[in-house]
């Protein structure tokens, strides 16, 4: 599940759209001679695309950096609170905080083998063509990512819809098929937990539902659709959104398994 996050500037100034859902920015700074016009998404000049969630205790790309600039720009990224993990760069540094260079239009990885479970912060700095302090976060799980849970369905995006209020109806997300099986015949199904947020997989949460299974075998509720998720209070479904749909089954040996769905609804 990525989140993409680009930064588009204007010189002396910061365009609104390029700060949306992107974190807090304390500080931005272009180097003279450097282009930084307006950017559309995909064209800033300091592209972060997020790689959580993560498992606790084992290395997993956290970040991607990208130098969107026409000159080199040096980074350090760095945990809030060093107990919660060792960060890892592509040239072999690891510890609580990590420094490369890129060049321009070069881009990096940056693993972190999380040692909590829960939010972990860290802190993204840069110096050079641009200049910048970015606060992001990376959730972190425990139990193992592994066959005992399967999720048959949802697979595919078409699965995943979003209606718009239509009167007394619609401002709904629906799931056309649900099927998540526990393969330990044994250990059973703990919970369902669904998520809805508004843009990619990191964004604001929007709609949320929990639901744990009559069956601990297997949980594939009739109907058509087969699940719901109302939109939490003061939240509706709006025009020309991406949502993206997280699905989490866990058995109750800590055991899970996510899936990933995303729509984008009609202009009204």
């Amino acid at each position: 599940m990525k989140r993409r996050v680009f930064m588009g500037l204007g010189v002396a100034s910061i365009g609104a759209g390029a700060l949306h859902s992107t974190g807090a920015f304390s500080a931005v700074n272009a180097a003279r001679g450097v282009s930084v016009s307006a950017a559309p998404l995909g064209d800033g000049l300091i592209g972060i695309v997020d790689q959580g969630p993560v498992k606790r205790n084992n290395k997993e790309p956290m970040v991607e950096i990208s130098n969107n600039t026409t000159g080199s720009v040096s980074y350090e990224i760095t945990l809030d609170t060093c107990s919660d993990g060792t960060l890892y760069d592509n040239d072999g540094g690891s510890g609580c905080s990590v420094t490369f260079t890129l060049n321009a239009g070069n881009s990096q990885f940056v693993s972190i083998e999380a040692a909590v479970t829960g939010t972990v912060s860290y802190t993204i700095s840069t110096s050079g063509s641009v200049s910048l302090e970015a606060t992001r976060t990376v959730e972190s799980e425990s139990g193992n990512t592994n066959p005992n849970v399967r999720i048959q369905a949802p697979n595919k995006d078409q699965d995943f819809t979003a209606a718009l209020p239509q009167g007394n109806s619609g401002n709904i997300f629906e799931i056309k098929s649900v099927d998540i099986r526990d393969e330990t015949n044994n250990v059973g199904l703990a919970e369902i937990k669904y998520e809805v947020r508004e843009g990619s997989a990191n964004g604001r949460l929007v709609a949320e539902k929990t639901v744990i299974p009559p069956d601990p075998d297997r949980y594939k509720p009739n109907g058509n659709p087969a699940e719901t998720i109302e939109p939490n209070s003061g939240e509706i479904v709006k025009s020309d959104q991406l949502y993206t749909l997280r699905i989490r089954g866990e058995n109750n040996n800590g055991d899970f398994n996510t899936t990933t769905l995303s729509t984008t609804t009609p202009s009204a």
